[in-house]
């Protein structure tokens, strides 16, 4: 039997073109070996999460017959999978169907090929699906923590993926003279979505942070900068930082990266009437202090490619140019070898955090939300006012 994917014939038995949508969530196993993200979206009242993964899974085929098994029993990476599968389609970019790896290949003049991933919390370590938002939680999870863990998870999952197209990958004629790209999502801890760009540019580039002054809204004074070559683990063991400054890395054209690439993504872009506050932070081109502030989901917009970034590395063996990737809602780094310095395009509003509540009252007419949405809507402005003169030390 044989089927027509895209301009692709893929020859197999019956089960071949199951459609993975229809799939998903038609539970495969007991409850005890379900995962707790999938079963908090199986677990929806309201079909609205669940129709947002379908559309990104139209059109994907299980190609390996492994996804639908990993999404209700190990779910991140398979929901990271399927981000990128719906971010593909969005760019308009044709994804060859007949290779089970790496995960992406794109054909034509302009292809290339990624291979998705991501930064997992460590053995021992707090899962990110089991926070509690506890006063001693919150307290055990500093900001250095939460940047310094996600480094090295980061780091760990970027050098598995290097290693995986120099032992295998780059002996497949599929990938041979295409961009290697690899797509880190982070869940390396509870609170892992108040990262940022932070560890990833550690990761990447050496770079830690600025030393600088905000004198007012509009006035930056940068008086240094902070680089960091290494990082230890809590066994002592030193872990190198910075693989796009050394040629080492050559054969890794770029990273594509999300901390927001998540369930809350997920209900941003649903359907679902239900009342949502969004607490967010966005990157402001036009000021020192980011865009921050609260408001109601009916008067919030997120686009799905919000949030995506590209980490370009200088010393690639073949660039990552890829002109759909250059995408008004997009960003992007790069790492300039003469001067040593990082180089940003970054638009104006990009999403760098945001967290979501949903207010479910029970038995409220539709009168009644709305009425509770205006009231909650009012008072919550965007700010980017802070006290002045602020240092980043």
């Amino acid at each position: 039997m044989l089927y027509l994917v895209g301009k692709y014939i893929l020859y197999g038995g019956e089960d071949l073109m199951d459609d993975v949508k229809d799939l998903l969530f038609k539970s495969r196993f007991s409850d005890d070996k379900l995962h707790s993200n999938y079963k908090r979206v199986l677990d929806e009242e309201l079909p609205y999460i669940r129709d947002v993964l379908k559309n990104w899974a139209e059109g994907f085929i299980d190609r390996d017959k492994k996804f639908i098994n990993e999404f209700q029993t190990t779910f991140n990476s398979s929901f990271w999978e399927l981000y990128l599968f719906a971010v593909m389609k969005e760019l308009k970019l044709e994804v060859d169907l007949t290779h089970d790896r790496p995960d992406f290949v794109v054909e034509g003049e302009n292809g290339f090929a990624i291979e998705a991933t991501i930064a997992s919390h460590a053995n021992q370590e707090t899962p990110e699906w089991e926070k509690k938002y506890s006063q001693e939680e919150i307290e055990e999870w500093t900001r250095e923590k939460i940047i310094n863990n996600a480094t090295l998870r980061l780091a760990n999952a970027f050098m598995s993926k290097s290693s995986k197209y120099t032992s295998s990958y780059n002996k497949l004629n599929h990938v041979q003279d295409k961009p290697y790209v690899i797509a880190i999502a982070p869940f390396d801890s509870p609170y892992f979505f108040m990262q940022n760009h932070h560890p990833i540019q550690r990761v990447l580039y050496g770079f830690d942070r600025y030393i600088a002054i905000d004198w007012d809204e509009q006035n930056r004074e940068i008086l240094d900068e902070v680089l960091i070559e290494e990082i230890e683990k809590t066994s002592g063991a030193k872990v190198p930082l910075g693989y796009f400054t050394t040629p080492k890395y050559s054969h890794v054209s770029a990273v594509i990266f999300s901390n927001v690439a998540t369930f809350s993504k997920v209900r941003m872009l649903s359907d679902d009437p239900r009342i949502a506050l969004v607490q967010y932070r966005r990157y402001n081109d036009h000021g020192t202090q980011p865009i921050e502030g609260v408001e109601e989901k009916s008067n919030y917009h997120e686009h799905l490619l919000d949030g995506l970034v590209v980490f370009h590395n200088p010393y690639a063996d073949i660039p990552f140019n890829i002109e759909e990737f250059y995408h008004p809602v997009i960003g992007h780094y790069c790492y300039d070898l003469e001067e040593k310095e990082l180089i940003s395009d970054i638009p104006h509003g990009m999403l760098f955090q945001r967290l979501v509540q949903v207010i479910d009252v029970q038995g409220a007419s539709l009168q009644d939300l709305e009425q509770i949405r205006r009231e909650l809507t009012n008072g919550k402005k965007e700010t980017t006012q802070s006290s002045f003169p602020k240092y980043h030390t």
